[in-house]
């Protein structure tokens, strides 16, 4: 019997240290236009089984942050560990390797450390893939909007797809299929590896299946869940460059300006679609975490999970992303490491941003930063996994910043007020942009600073400031998305202005270094 323990005894140990020599895989998972809406994050209503589950075996992030609220930018950025200032892509008309084309990628470091790596779905940009970074060629599947005999809204937002319909299935379904094949393929390989799926849905239009249509999901009736925006209109004071209420991502005839607000009956029918499309991009990331399960490799994978960006649900009378509001720059963010076992079922406050996932993960997977490019920005977060709830200091105070172009800004008459316009700056030379904001989020408040543009440098003039916000978040818990501070700019109060004063000096001194070393 001793010789049987200590045969046991002697394998386990030597599994163990198999196990801690072979470096960990990495799936990645990512949705598209997903804010932090998840019953996890306290939406009790909310639909999200299995994103729920991986924060119950993982580490949630109930602040973390998109550092460009826009897709392509913010891609760029935190696939190549750049601020959106280093990379050069502020809009859809450039990739980073336009500009810098030996960056190594955050998969692409993977690859070159001996991994298997691949990718299924919108990683990057839709049309932007990055093939140095895989070792097996990506499929960046379609993306199908709504068909012909699909059950459309009168206005286009959302859609059912029907046994009538010209592509019976749906663009998640593609990526899914091409991802979970993937899996197979890295699990083949005989090595590490790290496969990406990611999700077209929530982003509009909201084209689901039989079974997750909008009321199907989350029923009308007098217990509806779904209730219209608290916050309506824009907050007050507010500089005109800091909406996009001129263009946001939902038709509808009553949106246009800063006062032109979509009635209720209608608002509640595009969150109610947009929710059900959540819950179907949980139901389809399931099916990664459960193929995971089933190739009996959950005890050695990262799994990750994140948005590109927040979304606004007509809160403030947003109906998109591209703005520097707390609710378009806010991202789920999940990270399991299953042995780190402190770090299992728990949340932080750390103010994460998705530029620090590359030396995370470096850190995370035991690969190490040694040999990353000294220009990739981010901080690694891998210390927050050893003591959620009581991280090192320089973690524990580590502010969050993003930034959002506005182009097109002037005296609109139809509408009788000036504002600008987002959307023009999607495909435009930085040369058109009028305006930059930087935000700089803290434990207690959000600051955002204006500065006009410099169609010479490409930069912002920093010596000019067009406009301040100062939001008091002391009393955010992350989970409101009705909050009422988000509806106030308090940056022109004086019990503030020191508050101000001391932001905008670090925001700036912060900022100005992330250009080109």
């Amino acid at each position: 019997k001793m010789a049987v323990l200590t045969f046991l005894l002697l394998s386990a140990a030597v599994a163990t240290a198999a196990s801690a020599s072979t470096p960990p895989n990495i799936l990645y998972l990512m949705a598209d236009d997903m804010r932090s809406e998840l019953n996890t994050y306290g939406h009790d209503f909310m639909i999200t089984p299995n994103l729920d589950q991986l924060a119950a075996t993982g580490l949630q992030f109930d602040f973390a942050s998109t550092q460009f609220a826009y897709c392509a930018p913010s891609r760029n950025s935190f696939l190549s560990g750049r601020r959106p200032d280093r990379t050069g892509c502020l809009n859809f008309k450039h990739k980073f390797r336009d500009f810098h084309p030996n960056w190594v990628t955050m998969p692409q470091y993977f690859k070159n450390h001996g991994y298997f790596t691949s990718s299924a779905g919108k990683i990057f940009h839709d049309g932007m893939d990055d093939p140095v970074s895989w070792s097996y060629p990506s499929n960046q599947t379609k993306w199908i909007h709504c068909q012909d005999g699909d059950d459309i809204e009168p206005n286009g937002n959302y859609c059912g797809v029907t046994n009538q319909s010209t592509v019976p299935y749906t663009d998640e379904e593609l990526a899914i299929n091409e991802g979970l094949k993937r899996m197979d393929l890295a699990a083949q390989s005989g090595k590490p590896w790290w496969v990406s799926i990611g999700m077209h849905r929530p982003h509009t239009e909201y084209r689901v299946p039989d079974g997750f249509y909008g009321p199907q999901v989350y029923p009308h009736g007098d217990n509806d869940v779904i209730k219209a925006p608290k916050h309506p209109y824009p907050a007050t004071a507010v500089p005109f460059m800091s909406s996009n209420c001129h263009d946001g991502d939902i038709n509808d005839p009553a949106h246009g300006c800063p006062d032109c607000v979509i009635p209720s009956n209608r608002s509640v029918e595009y969150r109610r679609w947009y929710l059900a499309a959540l819950t179907y991009s949980d139901h389809m990331l399931g099916k990664a975490l459960q193929k995971l399960k089933d190739m009996g490799q959950e005890n050695n994978t990262i799994v990750v999970f994140h948005s590109d960006h927040g979304y606004q649900l007509g809160e403030l009378n947003e109906w998109s992303k591209k703005t520097d509001t707390e609710l378009a720059v806010h991202v789920p963010l999940i990270v399991r490491v299953p042995w780190k076992d402190q770090a299992i079922g728990k949340r932080t406050t750390v103010k994460a941003e998705l530029i620090d996932l590359y030396r995370t993960l470096a850190d995370l997977s035991g690969v190490g930063q040694g040999d990353i490019e000294p220009d990739v920005q981010g901080t690694s977060l891998s210390p927050v996994f050893d003591n959620p709830a009581s991280p090192p200091s320089t973690l524990a105070d580590k502010a969050s910043f993003s930034q959002i172009g506005r182009c097109n800004c002037g005296f609109m008459p139809e509408y009788n007020v000036t504002q600008c316009d987002a959307n023009a700056c999607a495909s435009v030379p930085l040369a058109l942009f009028n305006y930059m904001g930087y935000t700089m989020r803290n434990h207690a408040f959000r600051y955002t600073a204006w500065f006009p543009f410099d169609n010479t440098t490409m930069q912002a003039d920093w010596n000019t400031v067009a406009g301040q916000e100062l939001y008091d978040l002391t009393n955010f818990d992350g989970r409101d998305f009705d909050f009422d501070g988000f509806a106030s700019n308090v940056a022109k109060a004086p019990a503030y202005k020191d508050t101000v004063a001391s932001m905008h000096a670090t925001l700036k001194k912060t900022a100005m270094t992330w250009p080109e070393p």
